[in-house]
């Protein structure tokens, strides 16, 4: 049974640019309080590493990470990269001009899909994640990580992801691509929500009618035969 549960991180909505989630660890800013990672750890189902990254203490914006890893921009600091490798987490910094890595990379443990800023680096986060990786679109944009929601059991997505870009991501994460808001209107899902297969948190602003897109594209889909 996968849980669902709202909750903010200590009265911030932005959950998701808080904290980066796989199935195995969730990088987290190191100010919060214990309910916090007590939340995550608990309905996630996972270990909890506190370090900002790139200096900031909203990770969710500058890595993306799956079971295998995590890549890190160019400005990554020393001791997060210890902070990484004491947790036991592969790590890989993507030389690239853009830092915010996080808002460019939609990954899970089957395949991953990366602005084509990040074209010239897909071998590396290939290597990274040890999936297939592809260029793509959200809403016409190519900020796809803070444009979606995805885990390996379900794909939730800008409500404004159109029907080629659905197909598209249905067929390379060959998962059922739901789309909508959260926090009471926000397209941009990925700012506020933090999931995983065990689990989903979700922005305690978020409406009932929103809550139950969540959990259809998150929870129902994966409890499917």
């Amino acid at each position: 049974m996968v849980n669902i549960q709202r909750i903010n991180f200590d009265g911030d909505s932005n959950i998701g640019l808080h904290a980066e989630p796989s199935e195995e660890f969730c990088i987290m800013n190191p100010g919060l309080s214990e309910k916090c990672y007590e939340a995550v750890e608990d309905i996630l189902e996972v270990e909890i590493v506190k370090t900002p990254i790139a200096g900031s203490r909203m990770p969710g914006i500058f890595c993306a990470a799956n079971s295998q890893g995590v890549a890190v921009p160019r400005n990554v600091e020393e001791r997060e990269k210890e902070a990484l490798e004491d947790a036991g987490i592969n790590w890989k910094i993507l030389e690239v001009n853009e830092t915010a890595l996080g808002n460019l990379i939609m990954v899970n443990d089957k395949a991953c899909v990366v602005s084509q800023r990040l074209e010239e680096v897909k071998e590396e986060i290939e290597e990274l994640f040890q999936v297939p990786v592809e260029t793509g679109k959200i809403a016409g944009k190519d900020l796809l990580g803070s444009s979606s929601v995805v885990t390996n059991t379900g794909l939730f997505c800008h409500r404004e992801t159109s029907e080629e870009e659905m197909d598209f991501l249905e067929e390379v994460f060959d998962l059922e691509c739901g789309i909508g808001t959260v926090g009471f209107g926000v397209p941009f899902v990925g700012a506020g929500v933090v999931a995983n297969s065990n689990g989903v948190l979700v922005n305690e602003d978020t409406t009932g009618p929103e809550l139950g897109r969540v959990e259809e594209a998150l929870i129902r889909s994966s409890e499917q035969p």
